[in-house]
């Protein structure tokens, strides 16, 4: 493994690493109430004391089972809101007959705020996965629906006259030009879009969700004022959500935009 293979991975640990240690700081120093603001050690502590067996008096591998039920809805509602939005967002950036109908909706939904629209939902389906499921594709679409259509937007039109001298089809030009030419766009939409999925998935799990969930977790801490808890299940979700964004993205990256060379240089 080469230098540039593991610097970034180095980078990281030494960044949340450095995080930790100044996070430790505060909370000795006890600028605020040790009880409200925790050690990063007592945190990690309770963290994998919730990970274990526990001690018999509730279920076992309690975090592990809250960690599921929420990437469970995490991952199947935000693919669901990928591959609508995205088909959306390109017939907009195709057509502007479309995107002239659609745009006026797209951004009064887009501003509304995900917690708004719970009590809503819940009244229309009930408690449960099903609602918590519908909140996140709510919450993750719209970036995408933008960026995919400022993406198709964005491609110079010489490109696909270019294209169209060559004798291409409709269908050539939409996977040879229009989706490599827009996959950046797509790629950031995506980025934003998971997360907004994460607010839209931890709110609608403390109102919706009936037994397990990182954000049914935390809410449940708070009624029994366990902070190290709370701030266990805050710590998984930035933890989980830095692994999707360090090794999903970077792996349809390096598959797409790196490939097909329209991904821009970092270090200029």
């Amino acid at each position: 493994m080469d230098k540039k293979t593991y610097k970034p991975y180095l980078i990281t640990f030494s960044s949340i690493f450095l995080f930790g240690l100044f996070w430790e700081f505060i909370a000795y120093v006890e600028v605020v109430d040790r009880v409200l603001f925790p050690p990063i050690s007592a945190i990690l502590e309770r963290l994998v004391e919730m990970t274990g067996p526990g001690d018999g008096t509730g279920p076992s591998y309690l975090m592990l089972r809250h960690i599921g039920s929420t990437l469970f809805a995490l991952l199947c509602g935000f693919f669901l809101a990928a591959l609508v939005s995205s088909s959306i967002g390109l017939v907009m950036g195709i057509n502007a007959t479309v995107y002239q109908w659609l745009r006026p909706i797209i951004t009064m939904f887009m501003v509304i705020p995900n917690i708004a629209t719970v009590p809503v939902i819940i009244l229309w389906f009930g408690l449960g996965m099903k609602t918590v499921l519908i909140i996140v594709v709510m919450g993750s679409s719209f970036p995408i629906i933008y960026t995919a259509a400022a993406g198709v937007q964005s491609i110079p039109i010489k490109m696909i006259w270019a294209a169209q001298t060559a004798g291409a089809s409709r269908w050539q030009i939409l996977w040879t030009v229009v989706i490599p030419g827009t996959m950046p766009y797509l790629l950031a939409g995506h980025k934003l879009a998971l997360g907004r999925a994460w607010r839209a998935v931890i709110a609608a799990e403390i109102f919706a969700s009936t037994a397990y969930g990182i954000g049914f977790m935390i809410f449940d801490a708070r009624t029994f004022f366990d902070t190290e808890a709370m701030f266990a299940g805050i710590v998984v979700v930035g933890l989980i959500g830095l692994f999707l964004e360090s090794v999903l993205f970077k792996y349809v990256e390096k598959i797409t935009v790196v490939r097909w060379g329209t991904s821009t240089a970092k270090d200029i």
